[in-house]
C-alpha cells in the first residue's frame, strides 16, 4: 500500500479514536468514579452511595450527592454527606501516575460530617487509605455550608453553619455561626467566628479569628503534608486573657502505639480573666507569669511517655488565700516523676519541696506513693500560711521552721523532720516555744523529742507509733502548768472569792496503747489532790468502746475547801463546805466497781439551786463495789432540818437507783397529781395533817435525762390528802429545763422548834 494511503488511514483511525474518547469520556469517567469510590470505601470498611455523577468532556466532574458511612462499630464511626460537589481532576497526574495533586479544585455546596471515636486502639483507615486521602487533597477548596460533629470519648467539637474557602494563589476566608467545645474540663461556645485562610504545601492556616472577648486566635496551622505517612500537626498562636499562648502539636499513628509530641508555652495570662471565662464559682486573681510544657508519648499509656512542666504564678489570690509567688517544676521520664521544685513565697513565708516518685501503675498505688524528697520551710506568719489550706488565720500566729526528708521507697517509710517554732498561737492559745524531731522508719513513726513551753508551763515527751494495721503506740508524757484555768474554760472560780491559780502536774507512760498516768492538782487552801489512772486508749477508739474498756482509777483528796475550789462545768450546787475522801474505780465505766468513801461537812448549797430549796448538807458515803451506803445525810432548809440515810445502786449505770429514808418523818403534801416535776420543795408541816413517806427513790441513767422520783407511803395511814390505796407508791417524772413554768413536788417535815408556821400555811392545812 502506498505511503500516502497508510498515512490517511492512520489519521482516520486517530480521529475515530479521539471521537470515540470524546463521546465515551463522560460515561467512562462517571462510571470510573463510581467504581473507584465503591472499591475504596469497601477496602476501608465503609459503604458508599453516589446519587448522580456528571462528567462532561474537559469540564469539572459534578457529584450530586455522596454518602459515606462506616460499617464497623468498633472503629471510628463516620457518617459523611456531600451535596453538589464540583471536582476538577488533574488527568495528567492520574493517568501517568505523576507526583503532585490528583485534584485541582473542589467546590462543595453542603458538607455534613459526623465522627464518633470510642476505641482509640482501632485504626480508622489503612496505610494505603491514608496515602490515597493525601493524594486527594486539592489545590483549591471551597465549602459553602459546613456542618461537623466530632466526638472522642467525653470530648465534643461541634461546628454549625460554617463556610470555608482556601487556595494556594489567593487568600480565603472562614466563617462559622457557632463553634462549641465541650470536655470534662472546658465547656465553651463561640458565636459568629470569622477569619482569613491560606492553603500552601498541604498546610491550612487560619488567622485573625476573634473567638470571644480576651481570646484572639492570631494563627493556627494544620499541617497535612505528611498525612500519607499517618502524621498530622497543629501549630497555633493565641492572644489569651491578656497574655500569649503558643503550642506545637503533632500526632503520628503509623505504629502500634500512637505517638504525640506536644510543646507549648504561656506568658502573662490573667487568672481573673481565665476564671471568668471558665465560669469558676470562686474568683481567682493573679498572673501566670511564665509556663512551659512538653510531652512525648501515648496519652493512653503515660508510663511510656516523657514530659516536663514549669510554671510560675504571681499575685495569686483565691477566697482569703494569698501567695506572692508559686513555682512548680516537674518532669516525667522512665516511669518516674521528678519534682524539681515546688516553691511558695508568701510575704515573709517560704516553703520548698523537691524529690522524685515512681509513677503508680494502678489506681490503688496512688494511695501508697513511692516518694523520696526534701522539705524546707521558713514561716514567719503562720496564720497567713495555713490560710492556704483553708484554716482560719486568726487561730494561728508565730514563726516556725521545718527541715527534713522523706523516703517511701519500696513501700518502706523513712525520713526525718525537725521542727522549731517561737511565739506561736495555736487555736488562740499562746505558745512561747516549740520543737520536735520526728523520724519515719519502715515499721514505726518515732518522735525522738517533743517540747512545748508557755510561760512557765511545759509539755514534753517522746514515743513511737507502730505503722502496722493495729497502730499501737508507746512513749512518755510530762506536763506541768501553773494554772489549769488557762486550758479548761469550764473551770471557773467561785463567786466572791479571789481568783487563785490551780497548778497541775501530770506524768504518763504509754505501752502498746495502754496508759499509766499519775498527777497532782493543787486547789487553793486545800491539800493536794492526787490521782492515778490505768486504761487502754487505741487510736480511733470511740466513746462507746471506751466505756466498755477495763480501767483503774484512784483519787485521793484529804481536804478540799469548796469555798476556794473552782466551779466545775458551771455547777452552782455547793458554795461552801469541806469535802474529803478516797475513791478507787475499776472494771468499766458502764459497769463500774467503786471502793472508798466521800464525806461532806458543813456543806452550803447555793441559793440559786433550782432543784431543791436546801441551804445546807452534810453526808458520809461509803462505796463497796457497785453499791454505796449513805451513813448519814443531814439536810437543812430555812425552816426544816432533815436527818436521812440511804443507799445507791449503780450496778447498771443506765438505771441508777438512789433510795433515801428519813429518821425523821417526811410528809406528802401534794393535793393533786402532776405529770412531771422540776423542783422539790421541803416545807414545815404538822404531823397528823398528811401521810408519811417512809422512803424516796430516785431512778434514772447516769449523766442523762429520764429520771423519776417516787414516794413510798406508810401502810395504814389515815390522814391522806388524796384518796389512795394503803401502802401505795406515787411516781413523779423529773423534767428539768422544760420551761419557765414551775412544777413543784411539795414535801413536808417537822419544823424546827423556833419556827412557827406562817398564816398561809395554817390556812392551807385547814383547807386540806
Amino acid at each position: 500500500m502506498p505511503l500516502r494511503n497508510r498515512f490517511f488511514l492512520a489519521s482516520l483511525l486517530v480521529l475515530l479514536i479521539v471521537t470515540l474518547a470524546i463521546a465515551l469520556a463522560p460515561i467512562m469517567i462517571s462510571n470510573g468514579i463510581r467504581l473507584w469510590v465503591w472499591w475504596f470505601a469497601r477496602q476501608e470498611g465503609f459503604v458508599a452511595t453516589i446519587d448522580g455523577v456528571d462528567a462532561p468532556f474537559l469540564r469539572p466532574v459534578v457529584i450530586h450527592q455522596l454518602h459515606l458511612k462506616s460499617l464497623r462499630d468498633d472503629a471510628v464511626r463516620v457518617d459523611v454527606t456531600l451535596i453538589d460537589a464540583r471536582v476538577v481532576l488533574n488527568l495528567k497526574h492520574i493517568l501517568l501516575h505523576l507526583s503532585g495533586r490528583d485534584i485541582r479544585s473542589v467546590s462543595v455546596r453542603e458538607f455534613h460530617a459526623e465522627l464518633h471515636r470510642t476505641n482509640p486502639n482501632v485504626r480508622a483507615l489503612s496505610e494505603r487509605g491514608w496515602a490515597t486521602l493525601h493524594r486527594l487533597l486539592p489545590e483549591i477548596l471551597s465549602i459553602a455550608k459546613l456542618e461537623t460533629r466530632v466526638e472522642n470519648g467525653p470530648s465534643l467539637i461541634l461546628l454549625r453553619n460554617a463556610s470555608l474557602s482556601a487556595s494556594e494563589t489567593e487568600p480565603g476566608r472562614f466563617t462559622a455561626a457557632e463553634l462549641m467545645i465541650a470536655s470534662p474540663w472546658v465547656r465553651q461556645t463561640f458565636s459568629q467566628v470569622r477569619g482569613a485562610t491560606h492553603w500552601e504545601s498541604s498546610r491550612l492556616t487560619l488567622a485573625g479569628l476573634t473567638l470571644t472577648r480576651g481570646l484572639d486566635l492570631q494563627s493556627a496551622t494544620a499541617d497535612l503534608s505528611h498525612l500519607g505517612n499517618q502524621r498530622v500537626g497543629l501549630q497555633f498562636d493565641v492572644d489569651a486573657f491578656g497574655g500569649k499562648l503558643r503550642a506545637n502539636i503533632s500526632h503520628e499513628w503509623h505504629s502500634r502505639y500512637s505517638n504525640w509530641k506536644i510543646a507549648g508555652g504561656a506568658a502573662d495570662l490573667s487568672l481573673a480573666q481565665i476564671s471568668d471565662a471558665l465560669g469558676f464559682a470562686d474568683r481567682v486573681n493573679g498572673l501566670l507569669h511564665a509556663s512551659n510544657f512538653t510531652f512525648r508519648g501515648n496519652l493512653a499509656e503515660p508510663d511510656r511517655a516523657t514530659a516536663s512542666l514549669w510554671c510560675e504564678l504571681t499575685g495569686l489570690t483565691w477566697r482569703d488565700r494569698t501567695a506572692e509567688a508559686l513555682m512548680l517544676g516537674a518532669a516525667l521520664y522512665n516511669r518516674k516523676i521528678e519534682l524539681q521544685q515546688l516553691y511558695i513565697r508568701q510575704q515573709s513565708n517560704q516553703f520548698t519541696l523537691s524529690g522524685e516518685a515512681a509513677l503508680p501503675a494502678t489506681s490503688s498505688e496512688w494511695l501508697r506513693p513511692d516518694f523520696r524528697g526534701n522539705i524546707s520551710a521558713s514561716i514567719n506568719q503562720l496564720g497567713e500560711f495555713l490560710a492556704l489550706v483553708g484554716e482560719n488565720p486568726a487561730d494561728f500566729a508565730g514563726k516556725i521552721s521545718i527541715q527534713g526528708s522523706m523516703d517511701t521507697h519500696g513501700r518502706n517509710f523513712g525520713g526525718s523532720l525537725a521542727i522549731e517554732g517561737a511565739s506561736l498561737t495555736f487555736f488562740k492559745h499562746d505558745i512561747d516555744s516549740f520543737s520536735a524531731k520526728v523520724t519515719l522508719k519502715p515499721s514505726d513513726l518515732e518522735i525522738e523529742r517533743f517540747d512545748l513551753a508557755r510561760k512557765s508551763d511545759s509539755l514534753s515527751g517522746d514515743g513511737k507509733i507502730d505503722l502496722s494495721p493495729e497502730h499501737t503506740y508507746s512513749g512518755k508524757l510530762d506536763a506541768r502548768t501553773d494554772d489549769l484555768r488557762d486550758y479548761l474554760p469550764t473551770v471557773r472560780q467561785s463567786p466572791g472569792q479571789n481568783a487563785g491559780p490551780i497548778p497541775v502536774e501530770l506524768q504518763a507512760t504509754i505501752d502498746s496503747s495502754q496508759w499509766d498516768t499519775r498527777g497532782v492538782i493543787h486547789f487553793p487552801r486545800s491539800s493536794p489532790i492526787t490521782f492515778t489512772a490505768n486504761f487502754p486508749l487505741p487510736i480511733g477508739t470511740t466513746w462507746i468502746a471506751f466505756q466498755l474498756s477495763p480501767l483503774n482509777v484512784s483519787v485521793d483528796f484529804p481536804t478540799l475547801f469548796l469555798a476556794a475550789a473552782p466551779r466545775f462545768f458551771h455547777s452552782d450546787i455547793l458554795e461552801d463546805g469541806i469535802l474529803s475522801g478516797k475513791l478507787s474505780l475499776s472494771d468499766t465505766l458502764e459497769h463500774p466497781r467503786i471502793v472508798g468513801e466521800v464525806q461532806l461537812v458543813s456543806g452550803k448549797l447555793a441559793g440559786t439551786n433550782s432543784l431543791f430549796n436546801l441551804i445546807g448538807a452534810s453526808t458520809l458515803a461509803i462505796f463497796d463495789g457497785n453499791h454505796a451506803s449513805l451513813e448519814f445525810l443531814n439536810l437543812a432548809t430555812k425552816d426544816v432540818d432533815l436527818a436521812l440515810r440511804g443507799e445507791v445502786d449503780f450496778e447498771n449505770t443506765k438505771n441508777v437507783v438512789v433510795r433515801i429514808a428519813g429518821t425523821t418523818p417526811i410528809f406528802d403534801l401534794m393535793s393533786r397529781p402532776v405529770d412531771c416535776v422540776n423542783k422539790i420543795e421541803i416545807a414545815p408541816a404538822a404531823l397528823p395533817l398528811a401521810p408519811a413517806a417512809h422512803e424516796l427513790e430516785f431512778r434514772g441513767p447516769l449523766l442523762e435525762s429520764g429520771w423519776s422520783v417516787s414516794l413510798k407511803e406508810d401502810i395504814g395511814s389515815q390522814f391522806s390528802i388524796v384518796s389512795m390505796p394503803v401502802g401505795a407508791e406515787r411516781l413523779f417524772p423529773l423534767c428539768f429545763g422544760t420551761g419557765p413554768e414551775e412544777k413543784t413536788l411539795l414535801l413536808g417535815a417537822v419544823p424546827r422548834a423556833e419556827v412557827v408556821p406562817h398564816t398561809s400555811q395554817k390556812k392551807r392545812a385547814k383547807r386540806r
